[in-house]
């Protein structure tokens, strides 16, 4: 009693610990898409210089000036250094601002105007405003589109790219796991679709972003952006699902019955149920030649007669050629009658299993003869 007990615990606590691995792996794959999608850190720069707080102002201060270059958007930084230090204050407070401006989607129009691109408006906005000389000045490389300096059409073509790339990675991630109930090995595909999306993503922002290298200047340095977390995230989210994809495909063309307990499935549903004579299904064990243990004994050898048959259950597959276990058969033989061709059988006779051959020449079934109404 104890023994099923502690069996039935043992159980309990693998398919509990099964639930969780599946819940993290498929939260963590959804946060990557997500922090991907709407992360601000695609490409990142800082420097620290001295600036000037306005235009035509002759003093200046130390400042560290960051840019966070999004899919759709940049989030400038700047924050000032010399603060505490006398007379270096341009308006005598604490400089710190953090601003972002989108470039979602359309390109617009060249110029400021009212059909201009939202990453122009945004700049004309900041003007109005009356933000510090560091923040227009970035501003003004990626609004300029023309004479060879297209910086922020770039980064707006790649981050729509990238975008339509990360949400059908989202769908495939959403699809993967309505078939994690069902059947592992669509399961694997998607995944590994979701991958192939996050990467291609990674290498569109890669080869479309610039083709030139984009640099801002300031006088004592320069702001080089370099890929940041967000990038690699998302290129490691998608290496990791096409490694899940191959390690799914593998245990389900080896280890099918280990992985259906893994996912959850019921195993019988993967799998036709056949019934044959023993000598058919020796012909085609050799055929397929499948070998699983002590379960695929040549029957035909054993049993004394052919009616003897063997119930089997056949896997669903297309790739016979690697599969393991592609056959299962129960070890008790059953009987299977055999029926003349030519015998006719009507539906209002029962059917009875004929034992010998003799039987059947000397108990023929014989239609009924119907009663002729008399007028």
């Amino acid at each position: 009693m104890k023994t099923q007990v502690y069996l039935q615990y043992a159980i309990c606590c693998t398919y509990s610990i099964y639930v969780i691995i599946k819940a993290i792996i498929s939260v963590l794959i959804g946060s990557t898409l997500i922090i991907a999608t709407y992360g601000q850190e695609w490409e990142v720069g800082d420097v620290t210089s001295s600036v000037p707080y306005r235009a035509g102002q002759k003093h200046v201060f130390i400042a560290h000036i960051s840019i966070k270059i999004g899919l759709r958007s940049i989030n400038i930084t700047l924050e000032e250094k010399s603060y505490n230090q006398v007379g270096h204050s341009p308006i005598n407070q604490l400089i710190k601002y953090n601003e972002q401006f989108l470039w979602t989607w359309d390109q617009g129009r060249y110029g400021f105007g009212p059909n201009a691109g939202n990453l122009q408006k945004g700049m004309r906005q900041a003007q109005k405003k009356g933000l510090p000389t560091p923040i227009i000045w970035i501003l003004d490389y990626l609004s300029i589109d023309g004479e060879g300096l297209r910086c922020g059409r770039l980064y707006r073509t790649a981050g729509w790219y990238c975008h339509i790339l990360l949400w059908s990675a989202f769908s495939a991630w959403i699809m993967a796991n309505i078939f994690l109930q069902s059947v592992g090995r669509y399961t694997a595909y998607l995944i590994g679709l979701t991958g192939a999306f996050e990467i291609t993503s990674c290498i569109i922002w890669l080869t479309i972003r610039n083709c030139s290298r984009f640099i801002i200047r300031f006088p004592n340095g320069k702001i080089t952006p370099t890929f940041g977390s967000t990038f690699w995230l998302t290129g490691s989210a998608g290496v990791f699902c096409l490694l899940l994809t191959f390690a799914l495909i593998i245990m389900d063309l080896r280890y099918p019955n280990s992985l259906s307990a893994f996912l959850g499935v019921d195993i019988l549903d993967q799998y036709d149920e056949h019934v044959v004579r023993t000598i058919e299904f020796d012909h085609i064990t050799e055929q397929d030649n499948q070998v699983e243990s002590i379960e695929l004994e040549k029957f035909a050898g054993k049993c004394a007669t052919k009616d003897l048959g063997v119930i089997f259950l056949k896997r669903r597959s297309t790739i016979k050629r690697a599969q393991k276990n592609l056959v299962h058969i129960s070890s008790v033989p059953v009987k299977i009658y055999n029926y003349d061709n030519d015998m006719a059988l009507y539906g209002n006779e029962s059917i009875q299993p004929l034992s010998s051959s003799n039987d059947r020449t000397n108990n023929k079934f014989t239609p009924p003869i119907l009663k002729r109404n008399i007028m």
